[in-house]
């Protein structure tokens, strides 16, 4: 293909950037759709193009100033970008910014691109974006959602998983299915908050967290959990998507003493391993979430003037829920993870003995007769007598 400099005036930002995908449907879910030909929307994309990877922008940014555009965009016919969308709006950057010199500033008056034909269908362009952008070398990186949008966008557009793990330079099929898997996961997390199409809300983490959901979903629908039957299979998978969405949305931190993969595994070492456990740490969740009422997203975001006021809303709505349920879901996870531990020693009574020994003895006596729950008192203690009157018939 010629090379062409072109004006920056000319050039157009393409909406459906992959780099962005997030970001663009997040604000045209909460205002309107983005028109890339308004001054006011192009002004809006480039800010999201600058956000998607500040640190690398700034390091590409300086080295534009030092010697201009380097290496060569890819335009259509109408003058969309299909490669170049990160670089243009640098450049303009630098073209209306006083600070740099008139030298400086002059280099980035023109954008130099190849021009596809004016056949060029949708498809081949969304293939020649992704084979630029994501297939090469990724010369800057997506981040974790972006992929994902992406992969689905690519399956929509009609193209098989092969072509799409050629394009998207993958390890193969089966990482374009669960690429597909792990995007309809975050759908229905999103769906579950009310916060459908919000991409922008997904919690710090979610990726490895819903990698993690998929495989042991993948696992319980293949019978993989023995204890699990057909007429449970998707009760079960249902009660851990919900179980799972409520503790990434929590964002407890390991050094709580919270470990994903307690949750969503299907090792011997996680709560789907028994049905006794899970079925009562089931029970624990429901009365740890059952009472909570949230304020409907759109009501919230009715209150916003701006996206970020949108975002900081919807965070304070976030951090109440979170006040509300952390207590009773910590204490259901860890009731769980106990009973797995103990599970661990059945054959060590001494050990379990001083085990519930140690927390019996952490009572405070001075406040019991104050406690809310005295008939669940009880009936624990009711229950821990007859458990040591067997055990020490036993040992006799």
């Amino acid at each position: 293909f010629i090379e062409y400099e072109i004006p920056m005036d000319l050039i157009i930002y393409n909406v459906e950037n992959g780099r962005i995908a997030s970001l663009v449907k997040s604000y045209e879910k909460e205002h309107s759709t983005l028109d890339p030909e308004k001054p006011e929307d192009a002004q809006i994309i480039a800010q999201f193009l600058y956000d998607s990877n500040d640190v690398a922008n700034k390091k590409t940014k300086k080295n534009i100033v030092a010697n201009g555009q380097l290496e060569t965009g890819i335009i259509t016919s109408d003058g969309v970008l299909v490669d170049g969308n990160r670089r243009v709006s640098l450049m303009r950057q630098i073209l209306e910014d006083d600070s740099f010199s008139a030298a400086e500033r002059a280099r980035c008056e023109k954008f130099r691109a190849i021009v596809l034909p004016e056949n060029a269908e949708k498809k081949e362009i969304l293939r020649l974006e992704t084979t630029f952008q994501m297939g090469a070398d990724e010369k800057v990186g997506y981040n974790a959602i972006e992929k994902y949008l992406h992969a689905r966008d690519l399956q929509d557009q009609g193209f098989s998983t092969k072509d799409i793990s050629e394009f998207m330079n993958l390890d193969g099929e089966n990482e374009v299915i669960r690429l597909i898997d792990v995007m309809t996961l975050i759908d229905e997390y999103l769906e579950y908050f009310e916060l459908d199409g919000l991409y922008t809300r997904l919690p710090k983490g979610f990726e490895d967290d819903l990698l993690k959901l998929n495989t042991a979903i993948r696992k319980i629908k293949n019978g993989s959990v023995s204890w699990i039957p057909t007429d449970r299979l998707t009760e079960v998978e249902n009660d851990l998507k919900c179980i799972s969405f409520d503790f990434i949305r929590l964002n407890a931190k390991s050094q709580d003493g919270f470990e994903f993969r307690s949750i969503a595994s299907t090792s011997n070492a996680n709560f789907l391993a028994s049905q006794e456990i899970w079925d009562q740490f089931v029970k624990d969740w429901q009365k740890a979430t059952s009472s909570t009422e949230e304020t409907p997203v759109e009501e919230v975001l009715t209150h916003a003037s701006s996206t970020k006021e949108s975002a900081r809303l919807l965070e304070a709505r976030d951090n109440k829920w979170r006040d509300n349920v952390k207590d009773g879901l910590m204490t259901a996870f860890n009731d769980a993870q106990i009973t797995i531990n103990n599970k661990k020693e059945k054959e060590k009574p001494a050990i379990l003995c001083k085990r519930a020994l140690n927390a019996l003895q952490q009572i405070d006596l001075g406040s019991i007769s104050s406690a809310t729950d005295k008939s669940d008192i009880v009936v624990y203690i009711e229950k821990i007598t007859k458990i040591c009157t067997k055990v020490s018939n036993k040992i006799q």
